[in-house]
């Protein structure tokens, strides 16, 4: 698992176009990411991100490569990424 901080805050419908963004830029990259799953918190009444996802990845090496990877990635002006890698237990 990779938890990846600094994305921006926005809604579900926003969120699904970002974790589409952040698959494709996964394989341009050649990580295997096979599950993304953005954090979300109850705002109002509505699911509002709150600019963490979990990552999740095949294998160990695999997870290491794609917090190296995203961490420090430039989304646009404002926004880098952090991301932290969780080795399996």
């Amino acid at each position: 698992m990779v938890l990846l901080n600094g994305l921006p805050i926005c809604d579900e419908k926003k969120a699904e176009k970002l974790v589409k963004l952040l698959m494709k830029t996964s394989d341009a990259k050649k990580l295997n990411i096979l599950n993304i799953e953005v954090n979300f918190e109850e705002k109002d009444g509505a699911k509002i991100g709150t600019g963490q996802a979990f990552l999740e990845l095949s294998n160990d090496a695999d997870a290491r490569v794609c917090a190296t990877t995203f961490n420090g990635h430039k989304l646009d002006k404002k926004t880098y990424f952090l991301s932290l890698y969780f080795p399996r237990l």
